[in-house]
């Protein structure tokens, strides 16, 4: 292996996939059928599964946790709550989850009331939703939250405090975002 192909390819690169079936593909001299099977659901898969996406690869290669630790953030991570996309994946995401509601008893108004509107957060296993459970809450929907539950400018800073510390992904924003809107159509 060169020193230039150290970083291992990215897992969506079109060009490595139509290589590795190539060489698997049954017309080719030493291809198997089964095996080019296999490449091609592993492709479909890689391409859908959100696992994949969290811990395998951004621009520049593997982006896993315990990889890089946060080199080179771009400035949508950096607007973003600190989140280690393995905690994405659906069984963290549910204990993150219960973790925001244990936080939301000990906590003041209006912290605690925002967090329990996680009671029916669902946590998924494949799609945008998924991704979202990858990646943290972004400081402006957090903003979005204390607005509309009338925080000042001092509280969201404290609500920017609590979800540091469980973390919230953007899929929990989301889901409080949902609720609060619906809280208001309701009242209208």
């Amino acid at each position: 292996m060169s020193p230039q192909s150290a970083a291992p390819a990215l897992l969506n690169d079109a060009s490595y996939w139509r290589r590795l079936k190539a060489a698997a593909h049954p017309d080719r001299n030493g291809g198997d059928g089964d095996l080019f099977l296999f490449l091609s659901a592993l492709e479909e898969h890689v391409a859908q599964c959100p696992r994949m996406s969290c811990v395998g690869v951004g621009e520049g290669g593997y982006a896993g946790p315990g990889y890089g630790g946060g080199q080179g953030q771009s400035q949508e991570e950096k607007d973003r709550i600190p989140y280690e996309s393995g905690l994405g994946w659906a069984d963290t995401f549910v204990d993150l989850t219960l973790r925001a509601l244990s936080i939301a008893e000990g906590e003041v108004e209006p912290y605690r009331s925002v967090l329990l509107l996680l009671r029916d957060c669902p946590a998924h296993e494949h799609g945008r939703e998924a991704m979202r459970q990858c990646r943290g809450a972004s400081y402006p929907q957090l903003a979005k939250i204390g607005h509309m539950v009338g925080m000042s400018r001092a509280g969201r800073a404290g609500f920017y405090e609590v979800a540091r510390s469980i973390p919230l992904s953007e899929a929990h924003a989301k889901h409080i975002l949902g609720r609060l809107h619906e809280r208001e159509a309701g009242a209208a």
